[in-house]
C-alpha cells in the first residue's frame, strides 16, 4: 500500500463549458459510447459500476447521477445569464474565464477503501463488479468537501458536482462559477479575479491557502495528507516515450544553455585579460613619462571599475554554469535510468556464522572424525550458497517479468497507434473524398439550392422527401436527428454533409436510368 497517504485538488479555468464535457460528467452514456471510450487505453470506465456513481444536489444531499432535470451546461448557461456574463465576439483570440472546473480526489488506495470497504474491487477492463457496494464514509467525504466549496463559493454557484466511482480512483468533479462584487456598483458579475487572484503570484498564493483549507476542513477527517501545490502549472501525465523524448528535448536546451554559458564565461576572460594588459601599458607609460600622473590616475580607475564589472559578470555566469551543469547531469541519468528496464542486481547480505569444528578429535578414530566434520561443513556451506542462488533467482525473475512487461505494453501501444493511424488515415481519405464532392455540388447553383433546402429542413426537424428522377418521391433520409452528446454546430455540420451525399447519391441513379 502507498504510504504517501495525501488529499488531492486541481482546478483548471474554462473558458466554455460543451454538451460532450457535460455528459461526461453526468455519464448521459450509451454503451456504444462507453464501449468507444474504452477503445483509448489511458481511459477505463466500468459499466457496472456506474450505479454506484451519485451528485451532491443543491439540497447538499446525496442524489443519483445525473437527477436534475436540466443538464449541466444548460444550468451553467442560465446562471451566467442571471450574472449578466457577456463573452468576447467569437473571433476574438482571447476570452473571459466563465467558471472553474474542480477535481478533487486523494490517495488511490485510500479513496478506494473510503468508497468501496474492505470489498474487493476487480480494476482490469471489462471486468464484473456489479457485487460491488457504495460505502457511506465515501458519501460523507462528498458532502464535506461540498460543504467546503460552498462557504468559498456560495451554494448557488455550485452548478455541478458529480462523485465519479466507475473509474480507477474516486473522484470529485465541480463546476463553480467564481463571482466577485463590482468595485463602483457592486453587483454581483462573473470574475475570475476576486477568487482566484489577478496575477500568476496570487493565484500560486491562493492554491496554497486552498490547499491548506481542504486539508484542514476535510482532508485531515478522512487520514489524507494535505496536498502539494502546484502553482499555476499545466501537470501532463505521460507515456513513457513521450517522458523520454520530453527529458531529450529539455536536455537539449540545458547542453546548448551550458554551451552559451561557457562562451560568455571566455568572452568575459578575455575582456579582463585584456584591461590588465591596458593597466600594464598604462604603468609603462607613466614610468616612461608619455602620461602624467593625473591621466594615469583616471585610466587607471576607469580600467579597474571595467575589471571589477568584467569579474563580477564572470563570477555570476560561473554560477549559472555550474546550475546548469549540474542540471544536465541531472537529466541525462533520467533518461539513462527511464530508458532502460533491466535494472543491476542488488548485492544481497547473508547473516551466517563461518562453518567451524567445535569438537575435539577423539584419540581413535580420527579419520572417521575428519569425514564427519567435512560433511558437516559440506552440508552448511551449501545452504548457505542456496540461499545466495535463491536470492539472485528471484532478482533474475524479476529482471525478465518486468522486460517482459515493458516490451508487451510497447507492443500494444504500438499495435493501438498502428490502428489509430490507419483508423486516422481512412477518415481523412474519406473526408477528402466528401469534400471534393461537396465542392463540386456547390458549383452548380441549382444542385446548390437544393441541398442547402433540404439541409435546413433537416435542421428544422421536419420531414424531407428526395425525388430518385423518375418522378416519384423516395423518402432515402432516414434521419437519426441530433444525437445527445452533439453540439449544435457539429450537427448542423453533419446535417449538410449528409444532405450533400443524398443528393449525390440521387445524381448518380439519375444519370444510371438516362444510360439505359
Amino acid at each position: 500500500m502507498n504510504t504517501d497517504i495525501k488529499q488531492a485538488m486541481h482546478v483548471e479555468a474554462g473558458k466554455s463549458f460543451g454538451t460532450s464535457e457535460a455528459n461526461e460528467n453526468e455519464r448521459h452514456w450509451n454503451d456504444d459510447k462507453i464501449d468507444r471510450k474504452n477503445q483509448d487505453p489511458t481511459n477505463h470506465y466500468d459499466k457496472t459500476r456506474m450505479k454506484l456513481n451519485f451528485e451532491i444536489g443543491p439540497d447538499g444531499k446525496v442524489h443519483p447521477l445525473g437527477y436534475q432535470e436540466k443538464s449541466l451546461e444548460v444550468r451553467l448557461q442560465e446562471r451566467l445569464t442571471e450574472l449578466g456574463w457577456k463573452p468576447f465576439k467569437p473571433d476574438s483570440k482571447i476570452q473571459p474565464n466563465c467558471c472553474a472546473k474542480f477535481i478533487f480526489g486523494g490517495n488511490h488506495d485510500r479513496t478506494l477503501e473510503m468508497a468501496f470497504g474492505t470489498q474487493t474491487v476487480n480494476l482490469e477492463k471489462g471486468a464484473d463488479n456489479s457485487h460491488i457496494q457504495r460505502c457511506p464514509e465515501i458519501e460523507q467525504w462528498a458532502k464535506d468537501v461540498y460543504d467546503w466549496c460552498a462557504r468559498r463559493y456560495g451554494q448557488e454557484n455550485i452548478i455541478g458536482f458529480q462523485v465519479h466511482l466507475d473509474e480507477s480512483s474516486p473522484h470529485i468533479h465541480a463546476l463553480i462559477v467564481p463571482v466577485g462584487q463590482r468595485a463602483k456598483s457592486g453587483r454581483e458579475c462573473v470574475m475570475w479575479s476576486a477568487k482566484f487572484g489577478k496575477s500568476r503570484y496570487e493565484y500560486g498564493h491562493i492554491l496554497r491557502e486552498m490547499h491548506t483549507s481542504l486539508y484542514e476542513e476535510v482532508g485531515s477527517k478522512y487520514g489524507l495528507e494535505r496536498g502539494d501545490s502546484i502553482e499555476g502549472r499545466n501537470v501532463n501525465h505521460l507515456s513513457k516515450r513521450d517522458y523520454i523524448r520530453k527529458l531529450s528535448k529539455d536536455a537539449k536546451q540545458a547542453e546548448k544553455a551550458v554551451k552559451g554559458l561557457q562562451t560568455m564565461i571566455r568572452r568575459l576572460e578575455a575582456q579582463i585579460f585584456r584591461s590588465q594588459s591596458q593597466l600594464e601599458e598604462i604603468e609603462k607609460s607613466l614610468t616612461s613619462g608619455k602620461i602624467a600622473l593625473q591621466e594615469y590616475e583616471i585610466q587607471k580607475t576607469r580600467i579597474q571599475k571595467q575589471i571589477s564589472e568584467y569579474q563580477s559578470k564572470l563570477e555570476d555566469k560561473a554560477g549559472k554554469l555550474q546550475e546548469k551543469e549540474q542540471e544536465l547531469e541531472k537529466m541525462t541519468k533520467n533518461i539513462d535510468r527511464v530508458g532502460r528496464v533491466a535494472q543491476p542486481f542488488r548485492n544481497h547480505k547473508i547473516d551466517f556464522e563461518p562453518p567451524r569444528i567445535t569438537g575435539k578429535p577423539p584419540i581413535f578414530g580420527v579419520d572417521k572424525w575428519i569425514e564427519e566434520q567435512n560433511r558437516s561443513i559440506a552440508s552448511r556451506f551449501v545452504k548457505i550458497v542456496r540461499q545466495i542462488e535463491e536470492l539472485y533467482r528471484k532478482d533474475a525473475e524479476q529482471q525478465i517479468q518486468a522486460v517482459q512487461s515493458n516490451t508487451l505494453l510497447d507492443y500494444r501501444e504500438l499495435k493501438w497507434l498502428q490502428q489509430e493511424y490507419a483508423r486516422l488515415t481512412d477518415l481523412n481519405n474519406n473526408q477528402t473524398e466528401q469534400m471534393q464532392t461537396f465542392l463540386d455540388q456547390l458549383a452548380e447553383p441549382s444542385v446548390r439550392e437544393r441541398i442547402f433546402t433540404i439541409a435546413d429542413a433537416l435542421i428544422g426537424g421536419q420531414p424531407v422527401a428526395v425525388s430518385s428522377g423518375g418522378g416519384n418521391s423516395d423518402s432515402d433520409l432516414r434521419w437519426d436527428g441530433r444525437r445527445p452528446d452533439e453540439e449544435k454546430e457539429v450537427y448542423r455540420r453533419r446535417c449538410l454533409l449528409y444532405v450533400a451525399r443524398i443528393v449525390h447519391n440521387s445524381q448518380k441513379r439519375i444519370m444510371c436510368k438516362k444510360t439505359r
